[in-house]
């Protein structure tokens, strides 16, 4: 959280005897520096100087905007004469200025712009409680001369400026003779808001600025109709200036609390409830109290309806997860092994079987011509998905192969080995084109063996008797 840090100047003894010696002043600086530097109330570090010379006011508004950090808050307040050139420069007397020399003896509102501008702060607050002294009605002590335009000369980001009257009008001190300790109209209400609580107009327990402002305004327009305060600012969000030390419950709710009719007492939470979500801490301890109050009530329905409030306004604590019951401790399941997907590569292609077709064409007589309707005959599927090849006839006395053992649909295959599920196919095929060959081979043999043993039988013949009687 930032600091609060206040600097106050105020200027009423001149050395320049055109310059006519206020008695405000001093009064306002007191009365402000003892509200904002109360704890309970605003707690600004706050730093006074009375009747300095401009060097070393200056450098005060330099060292005071200089070291800061971006969440604090500033306040900077002057109360004294101010001062124009032939130019229209406003410039802030000091005990020192001589109205023929400004520029080199007095405080520019131009170098206190330049001051709040280098300020990392992004809450500025400037109160100037001067007008413009040189006219003097009848009655009362004039600050200022007019047509200064304060406002437009201290326009900024985050920068919030209130001054005692606008470019026309003067800042009166009282009708007291002058003399006497009199106080400024416009610092006496804003010491009264802040430390009464007046100010805090909407009753949530804190007074920002706009409140602070809306209050002086009005009643120092009320009682000096000629002065109007003015208000500028730049500043996202709201600034809280102070807190309300005397906050009391509102008189209409505290009525309504107390009603014999339970609509009056239903009624009373509503704004119970904008009271909590408005207020700050002081506020919702309080309302929180009176909501607890209602919820004991004779009525059963204001009782329920109390009870419900308490439920949407005080944070619920978390639900306990039941617990388990004492049990043996069960182990972790194992982590499902993932396994690889089987690789989806097409085979290659492998050459028709020989046909067994016994038809005549397939035993080498005259094939028949295809008719324009048959069929085209396609080239064979060499897809994945291949149709097993057709089963060859074993030659007499050759064992049936063994069928191959399913494969399991989880293994993934060795690296660098061929499937089975290829393997076995082609395998069955070579088996049965080698017994084939050899049933091809033993049957040539045999006819070769028979040639053999005939061819003999008939030469044998030849040599015979016939062959003998014929020498």
């Amino acid at each position: 959280m930032g600091r609060r840090l206040a600097l106050l100047i105020a200027t009423y003894d001149y050395q320049d005897t055109d310059l006519r010696r206020l008695t405000a002043p001093a009064h306002d600086a007191e009365a402000l520096a003892a509200v904002l530097r109360d704890p309970a109330v605003a707690g600004f570090e706050v730093t006074t100087l009375v009747n300095e010379p401009h060097h070393r006011v200056g450098e005060a508004i330099g060292d005071f905007y200089r070291d800061r950090r971006h969440d604090d808050l500033t306040l900077l307040y002057f109360t004294g004469h101010g001062l124009k050139d032939d130019e229209g420069r406003l410039y802030l007397a000091m005990a020192n200025t001589r109205r023929d020399s400004l520029l080199f003896t007095a405080l520019s509102a131009e170098q206190i712009d330049q001051a709040m501008e280098g300020g990392p702060s992004r809450q500025k607050v400037l109160i100037l409680d001067c007008c413009y002294s040189g006219a003097f009605p009848p009655g009362r002590l004039a600050k200022a001369d007019t047509a200064v335009h304060a406002l437009e000369r201290f326009q900024g980001r985050g920068r919030t400026v209130l001054t005692a009257s606008d470019a026309t009008q003067y800042s009166f001190e009282g009708n007291e003779p002058h003399g006497e300790a009199v106080q400024s109209v416009f610092t006496r209400y804003l010491v009264q808001g802040l430390r009464d609580g007046s100010a805090d107009l909407d009753g949530d327990g804190d007074i920002t600025l706009d409140e602070l402002y809306s209050y002086v305004h009005d009643r120092v327009v009320e009682e000096m109709p000629q002065q109007r305060p003015k208000k500028q600012d730049n500043v996202e969000g709201r600034t809280v200036i102070a807190r309300n030390i005397n906050w009391t419950l509102p008189a209409y709710l505290h009525n309504a609390i107390g009603s014999p009719i339970v609509n009056d007492r239903l009624g009373a939470l509503n704004g119970l409830a904008h009271l909590h979500r408005i207020g700050n801490d002081v506020v919702r301890g309080a309302v929180l109290d009176e909501i607890r109050r209602l919820a004991d009530d004779d009525s059963r329905l204001v009782s329920a309806a109390a009870t419900a409030r308490l439920r949407s306004v005080l944070p619920q604590p978390p639900e306990t997860p039941p617990e388990q019951p004492a049990g043996p401790t069960s182990q972790a399941p194992e982590p499902e092994t993932v396994r690889a997907p089987p690789d989806l590569q097409p085979s290659p292609a492998t050459a028709p079987e020989p046909s067994h077709d016994r038809s005549p064409t397939a035993a080498g007589g005259s094939p028949s011509l295809a008719r324009p309707t048959d069929k085209v005959p396609q080239p064979p599927d060499t897809s994945t998905t291949s149709r097993p090849p057709a089963a060859v006839p074993l030659a007499p006395g050759q064992p049936e192969p063994d069928a191959p053992a399913p494969a399991r649909p989880d293994a993934a295959p060795a690296s660098g080995t061929v499937r089975r599920s290829r393997l076995v196919p082609r395998t069955r095929r070579a088996k049965a084109l080698t017994a084939t060959v050899v049933l091809l081979v033993l049957t040539v043999a045999l006819v070769v063996v028979l040639l053999t043993t005939r061819e003999h039988a008939s030469d044998s013949g030849d040599s015979g008797p016939g062959h003998a009687t014929g020498v």
